[in-house]
């Protein structure tokens, strides 16, 4: 720490909750702490917008990591430097199958293809989320009545041409003769139990685990694997509605996992 804060985020261990709740959109923190009682800005530095607050009872903390592994698993390692013990990821996420799109997901272990986690632990080191997590954030959505899907998230660092829906995607498409297409893609995905991707998930659980903190996963699927063709942000009303129930059952879990195993977590 620099001056009794954390260098990035700009925290303090009185200002972290045991609970955190973390957001790679830092304007969807936003639209969270207003669940909050009592809501207190503790900073915005850099991509980390964090809120600390009462819900239900329970304090929870409320952060953003920006998009991708490295910002997010950096905010771990601060919110490790601050107490956290029990952390869910929530954001958005692509389907293996095209009719879990606009549901939520859930993590129940990873598989993870970034560049960064590979640094703390070996490709092949273990990363299943702690099942008590599990059970409350299933219970959460269930619950809600919103349908959901658990299994096994993977996560990648960004690039793909395949994917990308800017002019340079396309051109880089273009220019890729070899480019594995959505079918091959599917079917690696269908063979290794892989339910959804995003950017985050598996590197936080991994390192998660290795720090001692349980990290769990919570996404809304908003694209089809072509995502070219069909994204949940063309609908501004199902999404809005969608990405609010998220930060209700994000924050739903954490109470549940309070008023179930708290007696498991000390600061």
């Amino acid at each position: 720490m620099i001056d009794g804060k954390t260098l990035y985020s700009k925290l303090t261990p009185e200002d972290v909750s045991e609970y955190v709740v973390i957001s790679g959109d830092p304007w969807r923190v936003e639209k969270m702490a207003k669940y909050l009682d009592d809501a207190r800005h503790i900073a915005f530095s850099r991509e980390y917008n964090t809120y600390t607050g009462m819900y239900k009872g329970v304090r929870i903390t409320i952060s953003s990591t920006g998009m991708g592994s490295a910002s997010a698993v950096e905010m771990l390692e601060e919110l490790n430097e601050c107490g956290a013990k029990v952390l869910v990821r929530m954001g958005t996420a692509g389907p293996t199958e095209d009719d879990d799109f606009a549901k939520f997901v859930i993590a129940t272990a990873g598989m993870a293809n970034d560049s960064v986690s590979i640094k703390y632990a070996p490709e092949n080191y273990p990363i299943v989320v702690n099942p008590k997590l599990v059970e409350c954030i299933e219970q959460s959505v269930q619950e809600s009545g919103y349908p959901f899907v658990s299994g096994i998230v993977k996560s990648y660092d960004g690039g793909f041409a395949r994917t990308s829906i800017t002019e340079f995607g396309a051109y880089r498409r273009s220019m890729t003769p070899d480019l594995p297409s959505f079918e091959d893609e599917y079917k690696t995905n269908k063979y290794l139990g892989i339910v959804f991707e995003d950017f985050e998930s598996a590197p936080l659980i991994k390192v998660g685990n290795l720090m001692g903190i349980m990290v769990g996963t919570l996404c809304m699927t908003t694209v089809i694997r072509d995502r070219l063709k069909k994204v949940l942000h063309t609908d501004k009303e199902r999404y809005d509605e969608m990405e609010e129930a998220l930060c209700r059952l994000s924050l739903d879990s954490l109470v549940i996992f309070d008023k179930k195993y708290g007696h498991l977590i000390k600061k």
